[in-house]
């Protein structure tokens, strides 16, 4: 039981990409992805935008709409360090997820792009009934350049910081 819950909780870490860094415009292809259905590509430069991007994100998940989550990373997905099918993987074993905000940091820009940073708690349930806590941060990223694709002025996860939450 002990490992099963170990395994499990090291699956969900990596499937949310924690520890992903560098901007995804060093990577092919950056900031180019197909929005999911349930989020609309304008140019919101609020961080309750940007929230509502990690909100569709869990909300994603808990649906098994796997492809729509992970085109909420960056460069379609890329900048989640994985592939879709790795991604889809990584919650073979959770049964479901639910995340809390916490209050968003100052917009940033820098190079043509906003970043913000949102600290999250997240309470997941494996696929066995074990239940895991995590805590950290996603940092978004938008950009603000002339000529930009409505995609790319969409809110998109950047990278992830999550560790588990020990009491």
């Amino acid at each position: 039981m002990a490992r099963s819950r170990i395994v499990a909780l090291a699956v969900l870490v990596l499937a949310c990409g924690c520890g992903r860094s560098g901007p995804p415009a060093s990577r092919p292809g950056a900031g180019v992805s197909s929005a999911p259905a349930d989020t609309v590509a304008r140019a919101p430069d609020s961080a309750d935008d940007a929230g509502n991007v990690v909100r569709a994100y869990y909300r994603a998940i808990n649906e098994r709409r796997y492809g729509d989550a992970y085109r909420l990373w960056a460069a379609g997905g890329a900048a989640s360090g994985k592939s879709l099918e790795a991604f889809r993987d990584g919650f073979a074993r959770t049964a479901s997820v639910d995340v809390t905000l916490g209050p968003p940091g100052p917009i940033e820009g820098a190079a043509g792009s906003r970043y913000l940073e949102i600290p999250v708690r997240i309470a997941a349930v494996t696929a066995d009934g074990g239940r895991q806590a995590f805590v950290g941060t996603y940092t978004l990223r938008r950009s603000v350049v002339d000529g930009a694709t409505p995609e790319q002025r969409a809110w998109r996860i950047h990278s992830a910081k999550i560790r588990p939450d020990r009491p």
